[in-house]
């Protein structure tokens, strides 16, 4: 079993101070074997504060990012258990998640998922033969198109051939699930 938590749009420090604690404990508490970040977190040092979480960080760019976040790459690509999975922030994309955009990144680099960013709107969406993830803003923080307004983050676990796929949401003083579904691979 594969366990990983996948999140972006901090926008720390413009638009928020630092991560929720909220997600702080959930990171304590799952302990993901891999860690994927979808960009804008702007400075670097956010990714470095939760380093000690996790054995593996898959992070990408995004159009805000600075200093040393500005030179992490536009797109990653990992595999966990024969599954390949493509990491992008979402910049360029217009009007901003179309999933037909995506889907023609994802097949360029033959994966199955998608993890992506920059919209700060949660969703997990089937296209076609693949599957879009965005783990919406973990800040909560507004974006150019808006936003969702609530600190969002998702986790996958991979295992025994099947896909779990969870988005979480701190609202009310409590992490809930926001959306979550299942895929056989």
């Amino acid at each position: 079993m594969m366990r990983i938590v996948f999140w972006g749009d901090s926008h720390i420090p413009y638009r928020a101070e630092r991560l929720p604690i909220s997600f702080i404990e959930f990171l304590k508490e799952k302990k993901p074997d891999i860690m994927v970040v979808t960009g804008d977190l702007v400075i670097y040092s956010v990714l470095e504060s939760v380093r000690k979480f996790v054995a593996e960080i898959f992070a990408v760019r995004g159009n805000m990012d600075e200093g040393r976040a500005a030179k992490l790459p536009i797109v990653v690509d990992f595999e966990v258990e024969g599954l390949k999975f493509s990491v992008f922030h979402g910049h360029g994309i217009y009007p901003r998640g179309d999933p037909q955009q995506l889907y023609h990144i994802a097949k360029k680099r033959a994966a199955k998922f998608l993890i992506t960013g920059h919209t700060h709107s949660p969703a997990i969406t089937e296209f076609k033969d693949i599957v879009i993830l965005n783990p919406g803003s973990v800040c909560g923080v507004w974006g150019g198109g808006g936003g969702y307004g609530l600190p969002t983050w998702g986790e996958i676990i991979v295992d025994n051939n099947k896909c779990h796929v969870v988005i979480y949401e701190f609202t009310e003083g409590a992490v809930s699930i926001y959306e979550q579904r299942c895929f056989q691979l």
